[in-house]
Parts: structure tokens; sequence; C-alpha cells
């Protein structure tokens, strides 16, 4: 089966699920997606899903970063992404996520905010839900600029005696980091006071990004259209009744951030501490099935 991903060369999300591919020197099919609204072929697959990147395995669509991972280390097991005992690779992760993304698109967009093509900004004030203000940008670089500072001097001690933040092998936690702090070098962030972390994103960097071959919209959409979706995980029947919800009804699903104008809606197929999955069919891809994480979504009934 082949691995399609939907991904644009800006995006740091993706550009962490490409390091991940290079990493594991595999080969892939890459589809271009708009930078903003509209995305209709994105959409007809996902069922209304529109942020990048998306992982498409046939009929299977993956959404958000930390499940496409999860997919990659499933299909390629080695080199291993196994975080190491005592190592907090999932704190770190959470946390690049959580905080550090924020105060990154902060420092970026702010030094940036003079170049941002008009539509991009509407079209991240429309995902997050409020207005992108080019002189409100620029106000709030110097602020993130010493907030990074402070938090890349952390990064930097805690690499005194490893090369990655995993120990000897990258583990999620490193290309999450990685994948922001490429951003932060594109809004041309100083990290020359900080060597350890430069020497460990020239490794990051050198990772590569795999083998990928070009591919239309129209075509995955196709692939997906003459596929079959895989066999379902099972279900846990105590998230289903911590959500109120039971198999084969409508429900909603929805990212806690910039979630709005990007739910997905269909028929609820699995539900676990890991993932839920909905059944979804649009004439351009036929049927498909969706999977989304369930930490940082919602889901509801529809």
């Amino acid at each position: 089966m082949r691995i399609i991903f939907h991904h644009y060369k800006e995006s740091p999300y993706a550009e962490k699920i490409r390091t991940l591919l290079g990493h594991k020197q595999m080969h892939w099919c890459s589809v271009t997606v708009p930078r903003v609204a509209p995305k209709p072929d994105l959409a007809a697959l996902t069922g209304g899903y529109r942020k990048v990147p998306v992982l498409q395995l046939g009929a299977d669509v993956v959404c958000d970063t930390r499940l496409i991972a999860h997919e990659i280390e499933a299909l390629t097991p080695l080199p291993s992404l196994a975080v190491l005992p005592g190592n907090l690779g999932n704190v770190l992760e959470s946390w690049v996520d959580q905080h550090l993304f924020g105060r990154v698109v902060a420092f970026t967009f702010g030094s940036l905010a003079d170049f941002l093509p008009d539509e991009l900004l509407a079209d991240r004030a429309a995902l997050r839900g409020a207005p992108l203000d080019r002189t409100a940008l620029k106000a709030a670089v110097p602020l993130a600029t010493q907030e990074l500072h402070a938090q890349m001097t952390w990064l930097e001690h805690a690499l005194a005696d490893r090369p990655f933040f995993n120990g000897p092998h990258p583990a999620c936690g490193d290309f999450t980091l990685y994948a922001t702090l490429w951003f932060a070098a594109n809004g041309r962030f100083d990290f020359s006071a900080y060597p350890r972390l430069t020497t460990w994103m020239h490794l990051m960097k050198a990772f590569g990004h795999g083998t990928s071959t070009p591919m239309t919209a129209a075509e995955a959409l196709e692939e997906a259209k003459t596929s079959e979706p895989r066999a379902l995980p099972d279900s846990s029947a105590d998230s289903l009744a911590a959500c109120g919800l039971r198999l084969g009804q409508q429900v909603r699903i929805t990212p806690e951030l910039l979630g709005h104008g990007t739910d997905v809606v269909g028929e609820l197929m699995t539900l676990n501490t890991e993932r839920t999955v909905v059944r979804h069919h649009h004439e351009h891809c036929g049927t498909v099935h969706v999977h989304l994480p369930r930490l940082g979504y919602r889901v509801c009934a529809a």
C-alpha cells in the first residue's frame, strides 16, 4: 500500500512528518495542498478536516501528526522511535505542542508580518476564531523573543550528555521539537548562542525527507475510491461511556486548538484511548475511514 502524504512545504507540522519519513528512509507520494481555504479535495477526503498534514493509506485517512507518527512507526518499526526508560519524550512532545509552538508562531508571524499575504492572515484568523492584526503581531515579537531565549537555554542544557533529546536515537519528541524550531529559523530566530541545539538541528535536518513522488489530488481521491478501509481497531467501553456515545451514531470531532471550521462529521466506528475513527462518504473518494487522535480533540453527538 502506498503512503500518500497531503501537505505544503511551509507547514512546520508537515516538516515534522517529512523529517520522520526521512529518518525511516521511506518512499511516499506527495500531494500538495493549498496553504489557505478552500481546500475542496482535502475536505472531501477527510470529511471536513482542513489542516495539514494528512496521511492517506488507501481508504484510511489519518489526521494529526501524533497519530500519523504512530502509523509510520507501525509501517516501518526500524529505526525505532521508542522512548527510552526514564526519558520524558511524551512530556517533551506535549510541552512543545501546547506551549512552545505558540511562542514560536508569535515570533515568526510577528517577524514576517510585513511579508505575510492578506489571505494567509485571514485564513489563520478564521482558524483561531479571532483577528490577526499586523501591528499587534509585530508588537508581540520582543516578549516572544525573550521567552524563546529562556526556553532555548533549557533545551541547550538538556543536550549536555546526549545527541538527541531521547538519548542515542530520536523519538517523536525530537521530531516535534525540530519542526517547531525549523519554523522559528524560518522567522530568522538567532540560534548562535546555543551550539548543542544547533548541532542537534543539523543532525535532524540530515535525515532528509525520504524519497517522494508527486501525485495529484485527483489521483489520491481515486486511490481512496478504489480501496477498502482496513480492519478497525477495538473500541473501549470506558471511552464510549465517558463520552456518552455509541458505535454507529453520527458524531462531530473538533480540534481543541485552531479548530474553527475543521469539524469532521461521520459515523462512529471506533473510540478508544488512542483514536477516534469515523466512516465518511463523498462522491469523489467513496467510503473512507477518518482517524483522529483522542488527545486534543472533542467528540460529541452530531
